[in-house]
């Protein structure tokens, strides 16, 4: 016999005792004898528990639903040129579902509707509810200085153009513009030209805008800066 074998042995006692799963199955089937109805409630609250979970899963997703058919058709009234209808729109989106961006959308309408306090009102809303990220807070801020620059606030204007231009995205150019614009109309020349070089360098302007930046700056600019084609 080889050597592996001899060490195994078995007692007969040990074969007539029932394995340990056995034992445990017997034990709680014992136990849910006993105690039906408490098993029972146990079983119904996780029913109740699990339905829940569902219920606030399906609500959830129909109130992102909600929210993005009322959005769509806040835009599409946008788009057709219904500003002030555009607004009450974005209005009742944002009320309803605050998380989205209807706020910056419905200060936009109101400024393309002529209402340049409003959306000023609606722009400052919106930034204190810190949009989630910095293309959005950069809109709503070349926003916030167009319509404060509409309404003759000079200081609030330029302090938004500074805070829009500082950050990284679409609308820095146009803030850019905007503060060196103001700060040319305040009589601050060399703080006007300073930004139309910066401008002219930094980015790639469209002719028109070329034009714009090199009639405000002393002749040789362009080779200054090196963009010359």
């Amino acid at each position: 016999m080889p050597e592996h074998a001899r060490r195994i042995r078995f007692r007969r006692k040990a074969l007539r005792q029932p394995d340990e799963f056995h034992t445990l199955t017997n034990q709680a089937v014992a136990w849910l004898g006993a105690h039906r109805e408490l098993a029972a409630g146990i079983g119904l609250a996780a029913l109740v528990a699990a339905a829940a979970v569902v219920a606030v899963s399906q609500y959830r997703a129909s109130q992102v639903g909600r929210a993005a058919e009322g959005f769509r058709a806040a835009q599409t009234t946008f788009a057709a040129g219904r500003f002030a209808d555009a607004a009450a729109a974005f209005e009742a989106v944002a009320e309803s579902h605050p998380r989205t961006p209807s706020g910056l959308y419905r200060a936009h309408a109101l400024a393309r509707q002529g209402d340049a306090a409003g959306a000023a009102t609606a722009y400052g809303a919106y930034l204190a509810s810190r949009p989630p990220t910095d293309y959005l807070r950069q809109e709503a801020l070349d926003g916030l200085a167009h319509a404060r620059e509409a309404t003759a606030d000079v200081a609030g204007a330029l302090e938004a153009y500074t805070q829009a231009a500082a950050l990284e995205g679409p609308y820095r150019d146009d803030a850019l513009l905007g503060e060196a614009r103001l700060q040319e109309a305040a009589g601050h020349g060399d703080a006007a030209r300073e930004i139309y070089a910066r401008l002219l360098k930094e980015s790639q302007p469209d002719p028109d805008l070329r034009t714009l930046l090199l009639s405000k700056l002393p002749p040789g600019s362009e080779v200054a800066a090196g963009t010359r084609p």
